[in-house]
């Protein structure tokens, strides 16, 4: 299959964007910038891109469907989010180490419990850990040791957990039980050179494709799930966060990226950085699961 080529829909100078994701009922593309901080709306059949300001602490961590509305993490914990009022309500705080530590990326799964990774403050230490929630607002802890913990994904089938170690360029399979959410078996899917950058968001399509962005890596790349290199699809920018396919038939590749940390020159050879970007990939994803509905 020939590489596709990516187009941007949005351009805007996102500091960190991050956690894209498609709203099906209201046909609208949702993302992050972490560090605005800003929830981005974008209608593909108008073209109409919307942004609102959040008087929030920064970095913000990722955004979700739920039965009702959004959950948005954040410094303080999560937040039911009512888009039409503009409003949020302050709900738990998973986090047990909320001075040290701090939300990143997240994801629902096929079960309908959300997912969370936390990262040191500093991206140094690896403290971060992986953590599940449930519509109740009950937390478990799974494992730790991430200086950066982002994605995550899951397999079609929910039983197999992705998950970027991002710091060490390195992402990790686990065996996921549908059932009751513990995670075993842990091992490494993948190993990103130094040339590849560092793994970040990532998405899982219908065949079980796991495409995972390259931070410093210009690139996102699907691998089989045996972790062999499919295809990369190459970007004009460098610092690629996140992705996830929209549209009617879930057949368009939405990405973001970021301008956090790149000096005049390097925007300059990057002048979409922090833009929308999306791509006609020749594959299909899957309805992503609502938090609190299984």
């Amino acid at each position: 299959m020939p590489a596709a080529e990516p187009i941007c829909v949005v351009k805007t100078p996102a500091i960190l964007g991050e956690s894209v994701l498609w709203h099906p009922v209201e046909k609208k593309v949702y993302w992050l910038d972490l560090k605005g901080p800003a929830i981005h709306i974008y209608d593909p059949a108008s073209k109409a891109a919307d942004i609102w300001q959040l008087e929030l602490d920064v970095p913000m961590g990722t955004l979700v469907r739920a039965r009702e509305g959004f959950v948005l993490t954040g410094r303080e914990g999560t937040f039911k989010v009512d888009m039409a009022a503009r409003k949020l309500t302050p709900w738990v705080n998973p986090n047990d180490r909320p001075e040290l530590t701090m939300f990143n990326d997240g994801k629902v799964d096929r079960q309908g419990r959300l997912w969370l990774c936390t990262s040191d403050n500093k991206e140094v230490e690896p403290i971060g850990g992986i953590y599940s929630l449930s519509a109740d607002g009950k937390s478990e802890i799974h494992d730790r040791g991430f200086a950066c913990g982002n994605g995550p994904g899951f397999s079609p089938d929910g039983r197999i957990f992705y998950f970027s170690d991002t710091m060490v360029r390195k992402v990790y399979a686990y065996d996921l039980d549908p059932r009751t959410g513990a995670l075993a078996g842990q091992r490494i899917f993948t190993e990103f050179t130094e040339e590849q950058g560092m793994p970040d968001g990532m998405t899982v399509d219908a065949e079980g494709g796991i495409w995972i962005c390259h931070w410093e890596g210009w690139r996102v790349t699907r691998f089989l799930p045996s972790g062999e290199i499919d295809r990369e699809i190459r970007l004009p920018v460098p610092l690629v966060t996140s992705c996830a396919f929209a549209g009617e038939a879930l057949d368009t590749l939405y990405i973001t990226t970021a301008t956090v940390g790149l000096d005049a020159a390097a925007l300059a050879r990057a002048p979409l950085a922090g833009s929308l970007f999306a791509v006609k990939t020749g594959h299909r994803g899957l309805p992503e699961p609502v938090f609190g509905q299984a």
